[in-house]
């Protein structure tokens, strides 16, 4: 179970502002509004934390398609940076997920997998790929059904899957 998010910081900028009343408190936990507000880059911070939890709720719905609004219930248990990404841990209803996410000026990009080997197993594919969804509106590469995530804000594009 794969997931991936990727964010326009111009355009995540333009249309959201996190500084607004109750906007922190209704997408993060208490322990991760403290990991904002006290970052060096408490806009950045928001961002990658935002990305994580998008990454780990598309993951989760391959398990149990529960669709849904509940940004608190993603857990970021931790996160270090090491090797020009940070590295996280995330629990959702009992399960862990790991991600990894590259920030840069302009995007945030994010993987996300139900296991530690899942998330280094994961490659950036060709924008260009060919995919189709299942019923269950989940992305499949279209000639090796092989599983895929697909994400895209603003002027970015990521498309992942395992090598």
């Amino acid at each position: 179970m794969i997931g991936n998010d990727v964010i326009d910081l111009t355009l995540a900028n333009q249309e959201s502002n996190w500084k607004r009343k109750g906007f922190l408190q209704k997408l993060f936990t208490a322990s991760e509004q403290q990991r904002i507000l006290k970052s060096a880059n408490p806009s950045q911070m928001v961002w990658i934390l935002w990305s994580i939890k998008e990454s780990v709720y598309k993951a989760n719905l391959r398990m149990d398609y529960n669709r849904g609004f509940y940004p608190t219930k993603i857990k970021v248990k931790s996160i270090i940076f090491r090797n020009q990404k940070y590295h996280s841990v995330i629990v959702l209803n009992n399960h862990t997920f790991f991600a990894k996410t590259k920030a840069t000026n302009l995007s945030i990009h994010t993987i996300a997998a139900h296991s530690e080997v899942g998330v280094t197993n994961i490659v950036l594919l060709d924008n260009a790929t060919l995919y189709t969804k299942n019923t269950n509106g989940i992305p499949f590469e279209l000639h090796s059904q092989k599983e895929v995530s697909v994400s895209h804000h603003g002027k970015y594009k990521q498309i992942i899957g395992f090598k």
